[in-house]
């Protein structure tokens, strides 16, 4: 039974790869991501993360493209009859991003969230919806908007079986630009992730994944494909 969910999941990342790099005439890019976080409970129901990432990538010479820490919070929606299914939240996050000038510049994001999730069997099934904003620092750039807002839409399905250390998470998310003129409010980037995590001890598991990041409608879209290792610690 396990090797045929094996077989499975892996035809899936295998569709989802030639689907993502299938176009043509649009630049392509490969990159790798580490990250880890840290999250605990403060009070019932409330959880707290902290969260570090490093993102390199290719461009011909493969280099640190940004470097994230990030706090967020979220806890249950109090509303009869929906358990802890609903639930909101905030993140504050600080970014040093490698820009296409060659050098770094401070990016500050702030964002609130609201998600819905459902079990099916020993399926679970979550949608998250975001609104973030990102404020670039003025004086390493020149910026048409700053800041710059997105409405982020998350999909997300989670597999596990039971007594099993390994769980299987498919997500896919896109990003509508707001905040300009309704003639350029439109879906910029899709991205699409697949990860395998692995239990280690109660509160400690790692995660390997592949990501693919679309770009769309911009002026010279990049199709970017990331393999990734993060490591969680949970109280």
């Amino acid at each position: 039974m396990r090797c045929k969910i094996h077989i499975v999941f892996s035809f899936l990342l295998l569709a989802m790869t030639m689907t993502s790099f299938a176009q043509s005439g649009r630049n392509k890019d490969f990159g790798a991501i580490a990250g880890m976080d840290y999250t605990v409970e403060p009070w019932d129901d409330v959880e707290l993360e902290l969260e570090e990432e490093l993102r390199f990538e290719n461009y011909g010479g493969f280099h640190l493209e940004r470097w994230l820490s990030e706090v967020s919070v979220e806890t249950p929606v109090q509303l009869p009859y929906m358990g802890n299914r609903l639930r909101m939240g905030a993140n504050l996050g600080y970014v040093r991003h490698h820009d296409d000038k060659g050098y770094f510049d401070n990016r500050l994001r702030f964002g609130v969230n609201f998600s819905y999730s459902e079990t099916v069997r020993r399926l679970k099934l979550s949608y998250r919806t975001r609104m973030m904003f990102t404020y670039r620092d003025e004086r390493t750039g020149d910026y048409r908007v700053n800041p710059k807002w997105y409405w982020r839409h998350k999909f997300q399905a989670v597999y596990q079986m039971p007594g099993s250390r390994y769980k299987y998470t498919l997500s896919s998310e896109f990003f509508l630009r707001l905040r300009e003129d309704s003639s350029e409010t439109f879906i910029d980037h899709l991205r699409t992730t697949f990860s395998v995590s692995y239990r280690l001890t109660r509160r400690q598991s790692i995660s390997g994944f592949v990501r693919m990041d679309n770009e769309l409608q911009v002026k010279e879209p990049f199709d970017r494909f990331y393999l990734g290792l993060s490591y969680h610690l949970k109280y």
